[in-house]
């Protein structure tokens, strides 16, 4: 755990080379903002949809994202910045088809109304406690899952009889922040001209951890499933984890990490161009947040110690599974904002961001894909081994 220590100091120091921006007046871009949106509707025509819908597109990249209203939204409250990204993908999809200009009038003006209304976090002016928060709130949000999924695997490794491997689950984390800094690096140049490229390659990443995470959780239940049966013991497992199932479980370690360095970089970075160099603020935010994500992490460790080596199996496989559902959530969303996927609204489904769940047909049907993949390999596995269970008998069952 040292070592994600270092690697979290490591990607706060890193945040240096990047241009720090300077202090945003949010309310004055919002209210440049609401304007645009404004006249875009009012001149909106179906007849040029794709012109119309470029232009929507270009209001959320341009304006609402690159210049740092996402950040100030969400860090004040991520639940409004995420009901303002699905009105935003809703209202880019309806001009990019051609609806009526009163479906879009009324899209306009229910996201004009969040607009409006959205807190946004202040920094210049902000106290040494208040930075300290919106510091620690940044990378415990944006961290726990990936530590989870990491403290699950190095859990696994060992207990699996595997710890000599445990460095490569490090190294695949190491790499990744090296990753998410280049990344970093290229967005904060392209965002303002390709802000679509950011959200794709968020969606991209997330997906991809979504189905190595899948495959993982079967892969761990799989192992549960023949020590239950067959009787497997712990030295017989350490062989087990080797070859192709190592390296998936490396390359779920990577884009855990991965998947939301680049946005923790670039949200630290505005931080501190809001906070007027106030940077013992930011780094003790940063700090009791390294404390608390280690304390998540010993947890995790210990209950895995204490656990039986069955219900260990089960409950990794289970968090591995639960995490994937919720990337996939996330992932769809990413890609519906960045204009790759439709936006397909469903009024009675609710926004609840801890599990992925947004409310889109897209996302819903996504997400139950994901549900039923891992229950299909696992009657696949108890398929398998019924027949060789029955294989074995009718063998042993013939006389000599």
């Amino acid at each position: 755990m040292k070592t994600y220590l270092k690697h979290s100091l490591f990607l706060l120091l890193l945040v240096l080379p990047l241009q720090a921006q300077s202090a945003s007046d949010y309310r004055a871009i919002m209210a440049d903002l609401i304007q645009r949106g404004d006249q875009l509707s009012s001149d909106y025509s179906p007849g040029q949809a794709l012109v119309f819908g470029n232009q929507y597109s270009q209001l959320y990249f341009g304006h609402f994202e690159g210049q740092g209203l996402e950040f100030a939204v969400g860090q004040a409250d991520n639940d409004a910045m995420l009901a303002i990204e699905i009105q935003f993908s809703r209202l880019i999809n309806t001009a990019m088809t051609g609806q009526p200009k009163p479906e879009i009038d009324a899209q306009w003006q229910g996201l004009r109304q969040q607009l409006s209304s959205a807190p946004m976090l202040e920094s210049g002016g902000a106290s040494f406690a208040e930075l300290v928060v919106q510091s620690l709130l940044i990378l415990l949000r944006e961290g726990i899952e990936a530590l989870l999924v990491i403290a699950a695997l190095i859990a696994y490794l060992r207990k699996a009889g595997a710890a000599d491997r445990v460095y490569l689950i490090w190294l695949g984390s190491l790499a990744a922040l090296g990753a998410s800094v280049l990344t970093a690096i290229a967005l904060h140049k392209l965002i303002q001209n390709s802000g679509a490229a950011r959200e794709t390659l968020e969606g991209v990443t997330m997906l991809i951890a979504a189905i190595l995470l899948s495959y993982v959780s079967v892969w761990l239940f799989a192992r549960r499933e023949m020590q239950q049966w067959q009787g497997f013991i712990q030295d017989r497992l350490g062989s087990a984890v080797s070859g192709g199932s190592l390296w998936a479980i490396v390359s779920v370690a990577f884009f855990a990490v991965y998947r939301e360095g680049a946005e923790t970089i670039l949200f630290y970075q505005a931080l501190v161009g809001d906070a007027e160099g106030q940077w013992h603020a930011i780094a003790t935010g940063f700090g009791l947040a390294v404390i608390a994500l280690l304390i998540v992490y010993l947890l995790i460790f210990q209950l895995s110690v204490r656990l039986p080596l069955k219900h260990f199996f089960t409950g990794t496989a289970a968090l591995l599974y639960v995490l994937s559902v919720i990337f996939t959530g996330k992932a769809v969303l990413e890609l519906q904002v960045a204009g790759w996927l439709g936006n397909s609204y469903l009024a009675s489904v609710p926004t609840i961001s801890w599990l992925g769940l947004f409310p889109s047909l897209q996302s819903i049907l996504s997400q139950l894909v994901m549900i039923l993949l891992p229950v299909l390999g696992w009657l696949l596995i108890r398929l398998r081994s019924s027949q060789a269970s029955a294989i074995d008998t009718e063998v042993t069952s013939r006389p000599i």
